[in-house]
Parts: structure tokens; sequence; C-alpha cells
């Protein structure tokens, strides 16, 4: 017989609340000195191409 093939684990990335973003944002901002608007819109961008690597089916070249 055929092994099952075990679940995919977890990213670890969760959803964060918008306060949690803001504050993280503010914190980012303040250590690169960036504004808040641009750490955030980095967040969002490296938020998404997660989520891109994630549907492309998870897997890294070696």
């Amino acid at each position: 017989m055929a092994k099952k093939k075990s679940k995919p684990a977890a990213s670890g990335i969760s959803a964060v609340s918008q306060a949690e973003a803001y504050e993280e944002a503010s914190y980012f901002a303040r250590k690169c000195g960036l504004t808040r608007d641009e750490a955030l819109r980095m967040m969002r961008e490296a938020q998404g191409s997660v989520s891109m690597a994630k549907a492309s089916g998870g897997r890294r070249k070696k």
C-alpha cells in the first residue's frame, strides 16, 4: 500500500488585526527610517508574495 501524504505544515503567518498592523508598521518605520504608510505598503506587499507562493504549490527549488 502507498503511504498517505501528510498534511502540509502551517506557514506560521496569521492574519493580524488592523490595530496590530499599525503598531507593527510604526515600529518598523521608526527602526528603518520610513514613514508608517511606506512600512504598511511594504508589509502588504510581503504578505501578498507569501500568499502567491502558497498558491503556486509551495515547493522550493534546490
